[in-house]
């Protein structure tokens, strides 16, 4: 540095932007293994943000290590805080060595707060001529701010505002625009205002505004007190002589102490550079990505080093072959890898398990090699451009016609891929490579919260290189694809160890893994629509919507837009005067419930819901559905198997889940859904399987003998926690015991139940503290679940499936109980999620092996629905039903319902 350059240091409170973070940043941020972040990630943003704003800079981070003699002073000092929450007490060891990776210097001196240390650390700076940017959320350090003057250093504050990156710059005169006083009033201010935040008394009645008013009058705090008989108003005269002890102390408390002894050479913190390889190591540690790709963009591409295996993506041959003989290239391949020297210390990987000693050539036919595979297609026609890894640093690239091509030129060898369910989509199974790994599908299993995995996103969290990019269309089988195939053999090298870590590699290996082709199959059979049908429904539909909005609009008087909530809530709470309910942003909500819960005050609102489920319906299937069919007039939806929490698959473009089968319109737009000539829908349907899950787990033997009676779940409950026979049991009753087994299920509150029953709250946990104490095994599931989930940090399906959930530990009741409710849903209708993917795999290979040509073509949840010739409907049936049951032992068994027609609800 030379004498001609600003020196500058930053002094940071460690302490206030920690607190500061973690309480303005939601407590269930965390890694995908559970680790509470929210508190790391906001003081690392905070760390990156100055980095980017303001370069490299020396920077000290002062934590609090004692009072200063502040609790001598007075008792009450700060007494009123609570201690560390758990939550932030488990993040608390991250901190400083998070400041030592930055290159920052971590101090604290014993016995003296951080305010303290940085007082004196600025003074000392400022007399060396060092500026000094002081950076905290605690307004009090606005008394350390001096000007630049007579050859010393200048003394800023960065004072945090909203949440934590946010902030405001302050010199003297910000200081003076903000409070109409000097910085150096600072003290005097808060002896007279106080402080709540750190329990400092000030002088009752006095707030920011009048403290300033009578600063700026009298100069100090010493000559307000001392002319008390100049300010006007008896109480304030009162408050200024009886409390002016306690002003003087307030003072006291608030002024920085500058002289802490400290054995800090400045020079040294000037000198400190950045661990630009152990910041990249903490980052991914905590997986704080956005944090990450800032951190990148302030220190050029060399910001870190990634880890030593992504060398091999950096110097991976690209060995480019003729666009058709796959064959020819297959031979280059297994040449190079014979030609390649092979350490004695890490043989080169040949199949699963395979090795070739050193100094022995591998064999060109015997050893099959492991291919990680990654496809780019051509758009808009083939051929697909492609690389394949094989160990080592050598990787293949080509263009093949298909996929079929492509396993051909490869045999059996076992590919290794990044959603192959995307790159398979337009291949049949059959002729596809086999795969023994899918990177999106495994990072699924161990992290699913998370909200997608690309494959950069994914070598990033595991530190194998900062940009990895998918490849683009035009960019040909250069390295680009060639890297991709690398990193997705290293990402699966990785998880491979991390799935048999968390005991997910059964689950990854028996479940995922095998369903990711029956979803191909499944997605490219789709379904067959009626949509000659689906229009005169449609037709039919639109009538009765015109004829209910002309009825809807007399009864209110005037026109209005029905589908408005606005003006829908105008309609009934001001023009109508019908009971409000909950107020939403934009004026009392007119959701579901509320016309639920107002349904007898006027008979505008049964036409409202009837107008509202028939323009859903018309707008979401009727009219959409028949403009998504093939040219054969079948619908084919996307199942996404990498998106939900509990494992369940989810269907979109379009969503075939949801369509309604108690009310009459959704079973004729079931009835739309038809079987190809010659053939005929099978309906698979499993009976109350998330109940006999909760039997199951929780070892209730009430609920097993309703089961294994073979009675109505919920008439035999209702009779349960009635004490009557269930010939008595009116409609009305089992609904209510319905719905109370499934919000048992679904962790449904008292508050919940009420609303849902349009009952008291009183009498809807009346109802459920029946259930649990006529079923006390469920009783202690629950609250073994909940002790053991917040123990632990999560929870597993009957399959090992695990769901971090954070929110268990939270501070805030309302995010505690939400964490309840998930814990206990999950190992319910997670385990059911995995009993039914089990099941769509078995089914599949039972009807292969079976020599049939029925197919499955729709999931929906517990029910699967297949298309048999009409030949096959009998032997496929009896196929379907016994691997449906057998797919997991299950105590009461499982039981499936099943049936045929030409149509889903004749299936049905």
């Amino acid at each position: 540095m030379t004498a001609d350059e600003t020196r500058e240091i930053f002094l940071i409170d460690g302490n206030s932007l920690v607190y500061r973070a973690f309480f303005a940043l939601p407590e269930t941020i965390a890694t995908s293994k559970g680790q509470p972040t929210n508190a790391i990630f906001g003081f690392a943003s905070m760390l990156v943000k100055i980095l980017t704003e303001h370069g490299p800079k020396s920077t000290v981070v002062v934590w609090d290590a004692g009072m200063s003699g502040r609790d001598e002073v007075s008792a009450d000092y700060k007494a009123q805080r609570k201690s560390r929450p758990d939550l932030l007490r488990e993040q608390w060891p991250h901190f400083e060595p998070l400041v030592e990776a930055f290159g920052y210097r971590n101090v604290k001196v014993p016995g003296y707060e951080a305010d303290d240390v940085i007082a004196t650390l600025a003074e000392r700076a400022r007399a060396e001529s060092i500026d000094v940017t002081i950076v905290t959320g605690d307004r009090d350090a606005f008394q350390l701010i001096e000007p630049r003057e007579d050859g010393r250093g200048e003394v800023k504050v960065m004072a945090t505002s909203r949440g934590i990156t946010e902030t405001k710059v302050y010199d003297r005169q910000a200081v003076i625009d903000r409070y109409g006083i000097a910085p150096e009033l600072i003290p005097d201010f808060y002896g007279l205002k106080g402080d709540t935040s750190d329990n400092i008394p000030g002088v009752p009645g006095i707030g920011d505004k009048t403290a300033s008013e009578l600063l700026q009058r009298f100069g100090s705090l010493e000559t307000v007190l001392a002319s008390v008989d100049e300010i006007s108003g008896a109480k304030r005269k009162e408050n200024l002589t009886n409390h002016a002890d306690d002003a003087r102390m307030s003072k006291q408390l608030a002024t920085a102490v500058r002289d802490v002894e400290l054995d800090i050479d400045l020079e040294s913190c000037l000198a400190d550079e950045p661990d630009r390889g152990r910041l990249r190591e903490v980052f991914r540690e905590f997986e704080l990505r956005a944090p990450l790709e800032r951190l990148e963009e302030a220190l050029g591409e060399d910001a870190a080093a990634p880890r030593e295996i992504a060398a091999t993506v950096l110097s991976a041959r690209a060995v480019e072959g003729p666009t058709a003989a796959l064959r020819e290239l297959d031979g280059t391949l297994a040449t190079l890898v014979a030609e390649r020297p092979v350490p004695e210390d890490d043989p080169t990987v040949l199949s699963q398990g395979d090795t070739v000693p050193p100094g022995q050539e591998s064999p060109d036919e015997a050893a099959p090699l492991e291919l990680s595979l990654d496809v780019e297609a051509a758009s808009p026609q083939p051929p697909l451009r492609f690389a394949a890894y094989a160990g080592g640093e050598t990787v293949l690239t080509g263009e093949a016609e298909s996929l079929a091509a492509i396993a051909a030129a490869w045999g059996e060898r076992p590919v290794v891929a990044h959603d192959w369910k995307s790159l398979a989509a337009s291949e049949e199974p059959s002729q596809a490579p086999p795969l023994q790994h899918d990177t999106i599908v495994a990072a699924y299993l161990l992290d699913p919260a998370g909200r997608a995995y690309p494959l950069h996103e994914l070598a990033e969290r595991e530190g194998l290189g900062a940009k990895i990019d998918p490849p683009s269309e035009g960019q040909g089988t250069g390295n680009g694809l060639a890297e991709r195939a690398v990193v997705t053999r290293a990402v699966a090298e990785i998880q491979r160890a991390e799935l048999e870590k968390e005991g997910l590699t059964r689950l990854f290996e028996e479940v995922e893994l095998p369903l990711v082709d029956v979803l191909v199959d499944l997605e490219r059979a789709g379904v067959k629509l009626d949509t000659a049908k689906l229009a005169e429904i449609s037709a039919k539909v639109q009538e009765q919507v015109e004829t209910l909005e002309g009825e809807i609009h007399e009864l209110a008087g005037t026109e209005f837009t029905i589908g408005s909530p606005q003006q829908l809530g105008e309609i009934l709470f001001e023009k109508l005067q019908l009971s409000r309910k909950r107020r939403g942003k934009t004026g009392f909500s007119t959701d579901a419930r509320v016309l639920q819960a107002i349904r007898g005050e006027h008979e505008i609102i049964p036409k409202i819901e009837r107008w509202r489920e028939l323009s859903k319906l018309k707008s979401t299937y009727l009219d959409a559905l028949p403009l998504l069919v093939d040219q054969r007039s079948r619908l084919h939806t996307t199942f996404n198997q990498t998106s939900t929490t509990t494992g369940r698959l989810s269907s979109t473009d379009p969503n075939l889940q949801n369509i309604p089968i108690r009310t009459e319109l959704g079973r004729e737009i079931r009835a739309c859904f038809v079987a190809e000539e010659g053939h005929r829908l099978i309906s698979a349907d499993y009976s109350q399987v998330e109940l006999r899950v909760l039997a199951h787990v929780c070892g209730e033997e009430v609920l097993k003998d309703i089961f294994a009676r073979g009675e109505d779940v919920h008439t035999a409950t209702a009779a349960e926690m009635f004490g009557v026979e269930p010939k008595d049991i009116d409609p009305g009753t089992r609904s209510k015991a319905k719905m109370i087994n499934f919000g048992i299920v679904y962790g449904l509150s008292a508050y919940g139940l009420a609303d849902r029953l349009d009952i008291p709250q009183d009498e809807a946990g009346e109802f459920i503290a029946r259930y649990l104490d006529r079923f006390p095994k469920v009783r202690q599931f629950i609250d073994s679940t909940i002790a053991d989930a917040t123990e632990s940090g999560y929870v597993t399906t009957i399959f090992g499936r695990k769901r971090r959930i954070p929110e268990l530990r939270s501070r805030k009741w309302q995010t505690r109980s939400l964490g309840e409710r998930l814990a206990v849903n999950t190992p319910i209708q997670g385990s059911a999620a995995d009993i039914i993917k089990v099941a769509m795999v078995r089914c599949e290979n039972a009807l292969r092996d079976a020599g049939l040509s029925t197919r499955l073509v729709l999931q929906i949840h517990d029910e699967l629905l297949f298309e048999a010739p009409v030949a096959e409907v009998d032997a496929a049936s009896e196929i379907v039903v016994r691997e449906m049951a057998d797919a997991y032992e299950l105590d009461p068994p499982l039981a499936v319902d099943a049936g045929s027609g030409e149509n889903w609800l004749a299936a049905k």
